[in-house]
């Protein structure tokens, strides 16, 4: 009876001894965990203010909250290659504008900019704040130097995003979006300020949302998906889905209607843009 007391005893020493060491490397790791994300915080400081990026854009501001991290992490998955603007002081467009040297070795590489900007281009005077309204005319008569207009796809092909969109939404058990003519022709205004520049901010600098007031459309939260290149429905679709940040607006339950545009533009970057707008 005596030995089994002592065995009962040393096991349970055994097991506390290895519930303490569990303990210390989950504290260990917490630590590792958040001295990383300090890290990376500090590192991208100067071009990233989580305030203004949550300010700027009310469609992650919804999802993410003020959640600095998470505001961050979005920044380096998706935001930074969507052309969002992480802060008052940089625009990667106007950086990316203003110095052909830097485009002639990135090119759409938006991320080097950043990382350019961050690394030397301070140093060297070089200016990353503004908009890129200074560029605008440029861009236009560049524009304007092509003969053909800008064509608009038909409603089928826009039909068609919206259903693959909701079929996709379906088998996550989502209920589908309802197809809104004002979302679509605001979409389609933004496909023509893509061909300029294709970004989520407009040609003056502001953010895509100010479009809604110029149509009337009112929300509580909105979402927009960008891109270029894709010829059919069914590519720009299956782009958008399987890209982690855009099907997250496609998926996100708090959208109740949708609007599709795109447009054909010979002579221009990418050819074909498409812009995919949510509201409530």
């Amino acid at each position: 009876m005596e030995k089994k007391n002592g065995f009962v005893a040393g096991r349970g020493k055994r097991i506390f001894a290895v519930l303490a060491l569990l303990v210390m490397m989950y504290v260990s790791s917490a630590a590792v965990l958040k001295a990383e994300a300090a890290g990376q915080a500090a590192m991208y400081a100067s071009i990233f203010d989580a305030k203004f990026y949550a300010q700027k854009y009310p469609d992650l501001a919804a999802v993410l909250g003020t959640d600095e991290n998470a505001l961050l992490a979005h920044f380096l998955t998706n935001g930074m290659v969507e052309g969002r603007q992480g802060c008052a002081e940089f625009n990667v467009q106007f950086y990316k504008a203003k110095y052909p040297d830097l485009q002639a070795a990135y090119g759409e590489q938006l991320p080097f900019y950043y990382m350019h900007y961050m690394s030397s281009g301070k140093l060297e005077g070089r200016q990353g704040n503004g908009t890129i309204t200074n560029t605008t005319a440029a861009q236009s008569e560049t524009s304007a130097a092509n003969p053909q207009p800008a064509v608009s796809a038909d409603s089928s092909a826009v039909d068609q995003v919206i259903a693959l969109c909701n079929q996709a939404r379906t088998k996550e058990g989502l209920a589908p979006l309802t197809k809104s003519d004002q979302l679509c022709t605001a979409s389609r205004a933004r496909s023509n300020e893509l061909v300029r520049v294709f970004s989520h901010d407009r040609p003056d600098g502001r953010s895509c949302f100010t479009i809604f007031n110029e149509y009337g459309i009112s929300y509580g939260a909105a979402g927009e998906n960008i891109a270029a290149g894709q010829r059919s429905a069914e590519e720009v679709a299956n782009a958008w889905l399987s890209s982690p940040g855009h099907r997250r607006n496609i998926m996100n339950p708090a959208y109740t209607k949708i609007g599709v545009g795109m447009v054909q533009q010979q002579g221009s970057a990418y050819g074909y843009y498409w812009t995919e707008m949510f509201t409530n």
